[in-house]
């Protein structure tokens, strides 16, 4: 109506919680698993956290590019 895009979503929001939660899970749980010498379960964190920051910042660009050239 105005000329302007107002596109209001909750992809930001879904972009923070990959990050943060993968943020978490490198810190928190993979050090607990570290200390209390649990490999098997260190492995499968450290699996889930990096997937969560790669998943966080591929929406992201993914997201940026989808703005930036397509829309």
């Amino acid at each position: 109506m105005f000329g302007g895009n107002t596109y209001i979503g909750y992809l930001h929001y879904i972009v923070i919680l990959f990050i943060a939660s993968g943020v978490f899970i490198l810190y928190m749980d993979a050090t607990v698993y570290k200390d209390g010498k649990m490999m098997r379960e260190r492995k499968a964190a450290l699996i889930s956290a990096w997937l969560n920051l790669t998943l966080g910042v591929v929406v992201l660009l993914g997201s940026w590019v989808y703005t930036r050239f397509l829309w």
